[in-house]
């Protein structure tokens, strides 16, 4: 805060010139100059000294940052955080709950890989030919062998994981994450898993993944010591300490799916490991594009998951109903009994998805069970569920209401059918607003209304607070003003201040006695606030003015998520303060001398330097970020970017505001009373320039604006962020990719996506 009582010295000392000033007073006796004098070197002598040490401060403090993230603090940093992401993960998932599911897998076929001496000569190129396996069958394996198949058996540790849908690609990678990090030595790469389903190919792999790890991990925002100015998500992946572990290649557009294997194979060559999952049809139709040569994953060698076996899934649904030769799991044997004749309950129960699908809807936990347990043998009505589809449907519609059964340990403040509609609406936002994506990230809820809409909200609202202050400034004068004489409570100038800031603004073109004197009756207030806050062209100019202010906010608008704010005193901020306080200095100065001239610069300077110098700070979190955890930190800094201009204009603007009127209207003594009044309107200004930093540079000023229209029009609920959290820790309905959610399974969004008015739900209860 040295900077503040740099600035504050400095009106300091332009009070001392004002006092000691002939053209307000003529000439002053011995000790008023001596005070003036005074007081003017006291204010340059400790405004030059804080504003010093404040610079110094922060040189200081911006060396010792950098020189604490050595690249090699950053990796290991970052195994920690990725490793207790995603055990976190797993244990919400229940991916162990009972035991680990255990998936098989086989070479993949001929066509979709490198052939296998290919492999192994590309892959002796970087490292000894004699450590890889030495044909694809040996590929084979199930569960944690994944783990060594990348590390020992692929050639050039490059991978490519094939499957079906929901055959447990993903939960295979989050196997083979732990394993590479259970394994992994001090300077090993990390592995990261990135979603890709987010990835549009016209931006470079490199750039989006280091996005992608800014966003994930905000602490690698922050510049690294032996780069310089580049960041250390940058850093992290020039230097090939991340080993990229891309999900997701089907869930990509199909036009330009094969651009995308292009760009993997431009960022990612042979010699760089990389593990790439997709479904086995939409990798082979990849192969085959429309325009141009066919493209695969350069070398790479290939795996493709294979069903569950009957034994698996009759062993993992026995075990979580409760146990062998216990009722609970005698329920499934008319299942069990069923897929041993080849129906299509076998191929559909055949696949991890639909067997968690089954397993949540038919056995529930005992804080969620019922009267009655559900009775799984309704699968095998052939009349209801002909086909595999008719099957699959039914698994997907039955999940959201069995995961929103009445919990006795987690009740849950939603209706199930509520809480359908709202997951039905985030599908839909998600597939028509967002274009298909999967993430569904707080701070990107403001698509729901178009970009003009939300800036016109924000105008609206900024332009309405500073009339709804003048307003109260004028009812609050005329309550404490007694209609004979005004009272000598320091409030009433204050509260005139805080009205009557338009009118001030007009007062400086032209000067007028009312305003500059100090009223004596409240007969001299009542025209100063008739013709002014409230006139038509007052209300006119308040609101350009506003608006104004909104945009110029909005030139340096930041919709990402932020931590705290920051007051970034650069060269582009220092030119346009300067260039701002000269324009306007020069202006006051041909009109009503150097005296004015200086004010009005200063003050012009410092909303300027208030305006363009306050930035947000990205997220420094120590571990991966959670949406809860990136909420909370920009909905404070939201409040900071608020208060700052509060407390500035108050504090540094009220002298500015008060000297640079002294020096027009030449007929305001330094009194109580004026004090007072600079201070409102200094507070006023503070207010309307702390909402348009608040609105226009955090994500959670436009959220904020946001969530009237999600409550009303989509009926989602009040608390969007705790619905989401509970779906995600209690519901199991969403998963958690670093700060954004996803939905279980691609496949579940768009069932959902596909029906989202298809549901009609009774009026939300009250919550509260």
């Amino acid at each position: 805060m040295l900077w503040v009582i740099g600035l504050v010295s400095v009106c300091a000392g332009l009070v001392g010139l004002w006092w000691t000033s002939e053209e307000l007073h003529g000439p002053l006796d011995k000790l008023s100059e001596a005070l003036g004098i005074g007081f003017s070197a006291l204010g340059l002598l400790v405004g030059t000294a804080a504003l010093a040490v404040s610079w110094l401060g922060y040189r200081a403090d911006r060396r010792e940052h950098a020189g604490g993230l050595a690249i090699e603090s950053v990796v290991e940093r970052l195994a920690l955080a990725v490793r207790g992401q995603w055990e976190a993960e797993a244990q919400l998932r229940r991916l162990n709950d009972p035991y680990p599911l255990p998936v098989s897998w086989r070479p993949a076929e001929p066509s979709l890989v490198e052939s296998w001496p290919l492999l192994l000569q590309i892959a002796a190129r970087h490292s000894r030919e004699d450590q890889w396996a030495s044909c694809p069958e040996d590929l084979a394996g199930t569960d944690t062998d994944i783990t060594d198949v990348l590390t020992r058996r692929a050639p050039g540790r490059r991978l490519l994981v094939l499957g079906e849908p929901g055959s447990g690609k993903t939960m295979l990678l989050v196997t083979l994450l732990l394993g590479l990090l259970d394994r992994r030595s001090p300077g090993d790469p990390v592995p990261v898993i990135f979603p890709i389903a987010s990835w549009n190919p016209q931006q470079s792999l490199d750039s989006w993944m280091a996005d992608r790890l800014t966003t994930d991990y905000p602490a690698l925002r922050q510049n690294t010591t032996e780069h310089g100015r580049q960041n250390a998500a940058r850093a992290l992946l020039d230097n090939r300490v991340v080993l990229p572990i891309l999900d997701g290649l089907d869930e990509i557009a199909p036009p330009i799916r094969s651009t995308a294997l292009a760009g993997i194979n431009a960022a990612l060559p042979p010699g760089r490991s990389v593990v790439l999952s997709s479904r086995s049809i939409e990798y082979r139709q990849a192969l085959s594009p429309d325009i141009g040569v066919p493209q695969r994953l350069n070398g790479a060698a290939g795996i493709v998951l294979e069903p569950l076996t009957l034994d698996t899934v009759a062993g993992y649904l026995r075990r979580d109903a409760g146990g062998e030769n216990t009722p609970t799991a005698d329920r499934w044997d008319p299942v069990l009994e069923r897929m041993t004749h080849q129906m299509p309950l076998a191929s559909v129960l055949g696949t991890p998805l639909t067997l968690f699908l089954a397993r949540t809807i038919y056995n529930p936990r005992p804080d969620e069970a019922g009267p009655r347990l559900p009775d799984p043998a309704e699968l095998c009505n052939a009349e209801r569920f002909p086909d595999e589809t008719a099957l699959r449907a039914h698994l997907l519609h039955a999940f959201v209401p069995a995961a929103y059964r009445p919990h006795s340990l987690r009740p849950c403040p939603w209706t199930p059918a509520r809480a359908e509609h709202t997951l039905r609406r985030l599908a839909q936002h998600l597939d028509i607003r967002r274009h298909g994506r999967v993430d569904i990230a707080w701070w990107e809820l403001r698509y729901a209304l178009p970009a003009p809409v939300l800036t016109m909200i924000s105008a609206s609202l900024i332009s309405l607070l500073a009339t709804v202050l003048s307003a109260a400034g004028y009812v609050l004068s005329a309550l404490l003003t007694d209609s004979s004489s005004l009272s000598e409570n320091w409030a009433d100038p204050w509260f005139i201040g805080l009205g009557a800031f338009p009118v001030f603004v007009a007062d400086l073109v032209h000067p007028s006695s009312t305003f500059g004197g100090n009223p004596s009756s409240w007969d001299d207030l009542r025209p100063m606030f008739v013709d002014g806050p409230f006139g038509l062209l007052s209300v006119g100019v308040l609101t350009a003015l506003c608006v104004l202010v909104d945009g110029v906010a909005r030139l340096r608008g930041r919709f990402a998520p932020a931590r705290r704010l920051r007051l970034s005193f650069n060269s582009r901020t220092f030119f346009a303060s300067l260039t701002c306080a000269l324009i306007i200095g020069v202006s006051v100065t041909l009109s009503f001398g150097r005296l004015a001239g200086l004010s009005w610069a200063a003050v012009a300077m410092s909303i300027c330097a208030i305006v363009t110098g306050l930035t947000a700070v990205p997220a420094d979190a120590r571990t991966a970020a959670s949406p809860w955890a990136v909420f909370r930190e920009d909905r404070r800094s939201c409040a900071q970017f608020f208060l700052a201009p509060v407390l500035g204009g108050s504090l540094v603007l009220a002298p500015g505001f008060m000297l640079g009127h002294s020096a027009v209207a030449t007929n305001l003594d330094l009194t109580s009373y004026a004090v007072c009044v600079a201070s409102g309107i200094g507070f006023w200004a503070g207010i309307v320039i702390g909402l348009a930093l608040a609105l226009n540079r955090t994500a959670w000023g436009r959220f904020a604006m946001i969530r009237l229209h999600l409550l009303v029009w989509w009926r989602l609920p009040w608390d969007v962020m705790a619905f989401l959290d509970d779906a995600h820790r209690h519901r199991g309905v969403l998963r958690q990719v670093g700060s954004v959610y996803q939905f279980r399974h691609v496949d579940l969004q768009r069932h959902l996506a596909a029906s989202a008015d298809a549901v009609v739900i009774p009026p939300a209860p009250r919550q509260s």
